[in-house]
């Protein structure tokens, strides 16, 4: 007789222009790395566009437009520049660029169906704000997702792949379903949802509480039975 292990599924909705996703990102990992129970864990990653329909643009000068003052984007960034040197993360606002990332979600998605897709969206968030280059650019997309081991051919059709558009818009429609407004956003057992860089405390702390809802639930046990295929035996 097998017992079915409880399991926690987390949903993610992030942006690789969104500038506080990289940090949520870490600090989840952070909890994640110490989470008794990480081998019952199930992460989905979704797609969620912060400028959907913007033109690439220099970073700056879209929060400056965004801010209606450089003030106030000039503190966003500060504050974004202290939490990211806490996680070991390096932005340079100077050579960043933000507008629409429906190719690079489409190239994530199809990563994701070869068991590239986290690697892929690890290397996009250092590629566009650590090192300057244009998640924007056709070449640049393909030559980036290339170096996690993604066929050229592959990368190539996402860009051209209705289907994975269309599953980027059913992704952000299910965020918007559930009162997402913006991203990072994680979702546990379509029951807790933290919004925001999140200390990793917290990531830790609504990991546990899911778990112990789930020893709460009937434990299902799994004997000898009969489906459509055959018997067990």
């Amino acid at each position: 007789m097998n017992i079915l292990s409880p399991q926690i599924t987390i949903d993610i909705w992030s942006d690789f222009v969104c500038p506080w996703c990289w940090i949520a990102k870490k600090r989840f990992e952070k909890a994640l790395d110490v989470f008794e129970n990480k081998d019952n864990v199930l992460i989905r990653h979704h797609s969620y566009r912060i400028a959907s329909e913007f033109a690439p643009a220099p970073f700056k000068a879209a929060m400056y437009k965004k801010f209606g003052t450089e003030q106030g984007a000039e503190l966003m960034m500060k504050q974004i520049k202290i939490a990211s040197e806490s996680e070991g993360l390096l932005y340079n606002f100077d050579t960043m660029l933000f507008g629409d990332t429906k190719d690079a979600h489409a190239m994530v998605k199809m990563a994701d169906q070869v068991g590239l897709g986290e690697k892929l969206a690890e290397r996009l968030f250092m590629a566009s704000i650590t090192e300057g280059r244009s998640i924007f650019d056709h070449k640049e997309l393909v030559a980036i997702s290339t170096e996690v081991g993604v066929s050229p051919t592959d990368a190539e059709n996402a860009l051209n792949s209705r289907t994975l558009r269309d599953a980027i818009i059913s992704d952000e429609n299910n965020a918007r379903a559930i009162g997402a407004s913006g991203v990072p956003l994680f979702l546990l057992n379509n029951r807790y949802s933290l919004s925001g860089a999140q200390p990793a405390s917290s990531f830790l702390g609504v990991l546990q509480q899911a778990w112990a809802d789930k020893q709460n639930e009937v434990v299902i046990t799994k004997g000898q039975s009969c489906e459509v295929g055959g018997c067990s035996i």
